[in-house]
């Protein structure tokens, strides 16, 4: 009896664990969607003229502040000269300027002293005589900034909402168009709600375009194309980094259509045209407009373009091409070139391309192709891989992730358990030594043979209890500050000093890793070697090497956050038991 009524109490245990992970959570996310838990920096906001905008990041590969190579970016603005120009740099922080920065004030935010901007974002419209385009610069950088690797996602706050919900929906502010600017994409932010349950998706449809960084093109050509336009009518890019990949981007507005261009430095050819591919045109059409398509090309001093070739689907543009723009002596010099065209040919709902090509006295050619229409209708971005990473909400993939696996791991070895408890003489446990006929039959056989060992399902389940309902190891996450020490937490990080939580969706990513290559891959390691010697030495030496690799990975871990990183871990103890029960045990026997 007794026997069969302990694992009957592991269900109300089992939904007392849920019960309290989900108030945990709640309590985790409070400053993104509840009751603020705290009132950060104030709105420190400027209206200023025309600018160049760079979204930081220093210091790939460390994860402290450096103040020598912020001192070198300081005297490389001053020798250049653009700090002479009034209003005319903005900057703003990536996540690693806050590796290791307690909070805003501290002596480690080197930004704040080193930086143009030196504040937490920036608001400024652009006032030309055709209209008014406002800039508006958010820093969605952890209040408090871990060391890496817990320090790839941003957050937004109620009061970050309410400021920016401020900005983007003030009456007296008229703009043709408004720009977002942030160093995190979208997919790496938790956005919360306003005061007023406003989410970011209601504030969006105030701005046309959304410009990040942060991603640094991922890898492999996965982040070639980060560009998506959003189901509120907005249009996401990200750009490539400065410091690696040589990126920078041109974007160019004439009647209100938004065209832009990404170069890589060193040129790859002049002149230089924009936009060069259909990635990277974007035209904000509210209604149908009889422009037609505008094509930039710069004009470098000393080229003069000897032949102008217009190719529209194919085929030669019949018509001459004429120059409208005013001299070089111009102060507002305009190289216009024109070309008479009929949009109603174009105008049957279809995509067309346009290519131009310029050929200059020098012999140099410029080349450009672009899609347009003359419908109200956008033309796909055909992004492949990178425009689906770009629109992914990778902490809600990480968070589902986790979810599913241990609601679906956790229902299946309890509900295992119940039934061969009940079900003692089952032919799935009793035929031990029976040749499996099915991979099926296998799986299930020796899931039950596991289940029916006590010390190993109790503790298998104990653990994934407590990585939902207890801290997954104590640590200094901010070595920098006297209150660093902190608790971390599947849902966030939760500081000792004043028990304020950073709700970092890095500790999702943590946990889903955690769960495959520590639970997952355990369990699964269990059931080849259970029952079948043909396959026990082979794969105690795979176990092996794979708690000689997870214990790195803690001790790696307790060098970045201190020695209670490896102590204070429920990794730590999971892993001494299975290199005990599992490990050592198997080479004995």
């Amino acid at each position: 009896m007794q026997r069969s009524l302990l694992p009957f109490i592991l269900v109300p245990l089992t939904l007392l664990s849920w019960l309290r992970a989900y108030l945990i959570y709640h309590e985790a996310v409070a400053g993104l969607y509840g009751v603020q838990m705290a009132n950060y920096l104030k709105n420190e906001s400027t209206d200023l003229p025309t600018f160049d905008n760079l979204t930081i990041d220093h210091y790939r590969g460390r994860s402290h502040q450096i103040i020598d190579e912020w001192t070198m970016y300081q005297n490389a603005l001053q020798e250049s000269g653009v700090l002479n120009r009034t209003n005319f740099w903005y900057d703003m922080r990536g996540n690693h300027d806050c590796f290791n920065v307690g909070s805003w004030d501290s002596d480690q935010n080197l930004y704040r002293l080193y930086s143009v901007v030196k504040k937490r974002g920036f608001d400024f419209t652009v006032e030309k005589t055709f209209g008014q385009y406002r800039f508006v610069g958010i820093d969605a950088c952890p209040k408090s900034g871990p060391s890496r690797p817990y320090n790839f996602f941003g957050y937004y706050e109620i009061s970050d909402m309410d400021r920016l919900s401020e900005k983007l929906l003030d009456a007296s502010v008229k703009s043709n168009h408004t720009f977002l600017l942030a160093h995190y994409p979208k997919a790496t932010l938790l956005y919360g709600r306003t005061s007023k349950g406003e989410t970011f998706e209601d504030l969006s449809n105030h701005i046309s375009v959304y410009m990040c960084g942060h991603l640094h093109k991922l890898a492999l050509g996965l982040g070639d194309h980060l560009q998506i336009y959003r189901p509120t009518n907005y249009l996401e890019l990200e750009l490539g980094d400065m410091k690696v990949n040589a990126m920078y981007r041109i974007l160019a507005i004439d009647h209100d259509l938004i065209s832009f261009i990404d170069v890589q430095l060193p040129l790859p050819e002049i002149p230089l045209k924009t936009p060069p591919s259909p990635a990277e045109g974007f035209s904000v059409l509210p209604e149908k407009l009889p422009y037609p398509p505008i094509i930039l090309i710069t004009n470098p001093k000393g080229s003069a373009y000897n032949t102008i070739n217009i190719f529209l689907d194919g085929k030669v543009h019949d018509q001459n091409v004429h120059y409208k723009g005013n001299s070089r002596n111009d102060n507002e010099y305009l190289p216009l070139w024109t070309s008479q065209w009929d949009p109603s040919k174009f105008d049957d709902g279809k995509d067309h391309v346009i290519v131009v090509k310029a050929l200059d006295i020098s012999g140099q050619v410029g080349e450009s192709r672009v899609i347009f229409r003359v419908d109200d209708k956008r033309s796909h971005m055909n992004g492949g891989i990178s425009e689906f990473l770009i629109g992914l909400d990778w902490a809600a993939v990480a968070r589902s992730f986790f979810m599913i696996c241990h609601v679906t791991l956790t229902v299946y070895m309890l509900a295992t358990k119940l039934y061969v408890t009940y079900n003692p003489n089952h032919p799935l446990i009793t035929s031990f030594h029976t040749y499996e006929k099915t991979f099926t039959q296998s799986y299930f056989r020796k899931t039950f043979l596991l289940v029916s060992q006590p010390i190993f399902f109790y503790t298998l389940y104990l653990y994934l209890l407590a990585i939902i309902t207890m801290p997954l190891f104590i640590g200094n996450m901010v070595s920098s500050s006297q209150g660093g020490y902190g608790l971390f937490w599947l849902y966030g990080i939760q500081f000792f000093h004043n028990l304020r939580w950073l709700p970092l969706a890095d500790t999702w990513r943590h946990g889903a890793i955690d769960f495959v290559f520590s639970t997952m891959t355990v369990i699964i390691w269990f059931v080849i070697v259970t029952g079948d010697r043909r396959w026990r030495t082979k794969w105690l030496v795979w176990g092996i090497i794979l708690w000689l690799w997870r214990g790195t990975e803690l001790y790696k871990l307790s060098q970045i956050y201190g020695h209670f990183v490896f102590w204070a871990n429920l990794q730590t103890f999971w892993w001494l038991f299975w290199g005990w029960y599992g490990i050592s045990k198997g080479i004995v026997s």
